[in-house]
């Protein structure tokens, strides 16, 4: 006999499942998760509930898109399906399209032009309405990328930042909601924290006892493609190359290895590596090492030296 209970509303599913992320200690979905979309869409297309006719369009190609976004879209949803598909009697899931492949981005090195040209059109005034969602717009965008690019940290890290976790007494940014659930901690400079500090008062007094770094008017977090308008806007305001904002971070990774040189290459590289790996919540050195190859000048000169870094770090990481 089955022990499975009638199928509720897809809202009733995607909140048990919300709920079921929770206590398994998952990460969040953010609100613009593709299971949010999908909940969007069966209100107005199938009364609310996890039809077979949903599905079927969920699972449809756009006409706008590439097959590894359509495969992307469709994956989103994928693990909800399996959870509901384990407690109701749900439609099951069509056939996963191709994956397709992404093209492989080449992280742009920025030029100290082209950063006084990006940073200059973030400080200006993004629109003429002075309500209040662009007036937070023209506080967060200066801050925010600033912050990715002297920190480096990732553009999702920044955009889902919770107040809590910005100490405007000590510096100390933790960085919980991150890839790959490796949750670190980076410590700002003095001039980063002021900054901080100016911006946090400047968005309370319109957002009073908001819980959200970088919040929208609602006090949640900005979607992603508003993070990628907003640097779309600032970027190509006055520069040309391809660029996102992800490579602030690689920008600033590059950056760190180049001033070891100035330092000298074999002096404390162990401990730099170390480092540089936890402020970026690598959860192994392997993934810092790949920036060694955006820096071709030091690939004879540091190849000793890594190497017998590479040796004392063995015993204790896991390349």
């Amino acid at each position: 006999m089955s022990t499975r209970q009638s199928t509720p509303a897809l809202e009733e599913i995607v909140a048990s499942y919300v709920q079921y992320r929770k206590v398994s200690g998952l990460k969040p979905l953010d609100r613009s998760h593709k299971v949010y979309q999908l909940l969007s869409h069966a209100g107005r297309m199938s009364q609310g509930l996890l039809t077979q006719g949903l599905l079927d369009w969920w699972w449809t190609k756009r006409d706008t898109e590439q097959p590894q976004s359509h495969f992307a879209r469709v994956l989103g949803v994928v693990p909800l399906l399996r959870y509901a598909a384990g407690r109701w009697s749900v439609p099951p899931m069509p056939a996963m399209p191709e994956r397709g492949r992404f093209p492989q981005h080449i992280p742009h090195i920025f030029t100290d032009e082209e950063l006084a040209a990006f940073f200059q059109a973030c400080d200006a005034t993004h629109k003429p309405r002075r309500n209040r969602e662009s007036l937070l717009t023209e506080l967060e965008v200066p801050v925010m990328f600033r912050l990715m690019y002297a920190n480096g940290l990732r553009p999702n890290e920044c955009r889902l930042l919770p107040r809590e976790c910005v100490n405007l007494r000590t510096g100390v940014v933790r960085v919980e909601q991150t890839k790959g659930y490796v949750e670190h901690q980076v410590v700002v400079r003095e001039d980063m924290l002021k900054l901080l500090a100016k911006y946090d008062f400047a968005v309370e007094g319109l957002l009073p006892g908001r819980k959200t770094f970088f919040p929208t008017t609602q006090d949640t977090p900005h979607r992603n493609d508003w993070l990628c308008r907003q640097f779309n806007y600032a970027w190509y305001k006055d520069n040309t190359a391809r660029a996102t904002a992800y490579d602030l971070r690689h920008h600033y990774v590059v950056a760190n290895i180049y001033s070891w040189r100035e330092q000298g290459i074999g002096y404390g590289l162990t401990d730099r590596l170390l480092a540089l790996s936890k402020s970026l919540g690598h959860a192994s050195i392997s993934s810092t090492l790949y920036y060694f190859s955006l820096v071709p000048a030091f690939e004879g000169e540091m190849a000793d030296p890594l190497e017998a870094a590479l040796e004392r770090l063995a015993e204790d990481t896991a390349i």
